[in-house]
């Protein structure tokens, strides 16, 4: 069961919500849909999964040499 995000198409993964039965990413504390409250269960990286830079107001990822590809920050 999965969600599609509507900026870049990327499939979220997803769990059953046990109230209205609809899918509700697998971090999520509480159902999109109904709001009812979901026990969060960790989601596993992708060994491939790209690193949002730390600073907040950045747009880049971090790079395989650990440093940002917009900001130049170290990870």
């Amino acid at each position: 069961m999965e969600l599609t995000c509507e900026e870049c198409g990327a499939e979220i993964p997803c769990d059953e919500c046990e109230k209205c039965k609809k899918p509700a990413p697998k971090w999520a504390k509480f159902c999109p849909h109904c709001g009812n409250e979901l026990v969060a269960k960790p989601v596993l990286k992708k060994k491939n999964a790209r690193q949002l830079c730390s600073d907040e107001s950045c747009i880049g990822i971090i790079g395989r040499d650990g440093l940002c590809t917009e900001c130049g920050k170290r990870a």
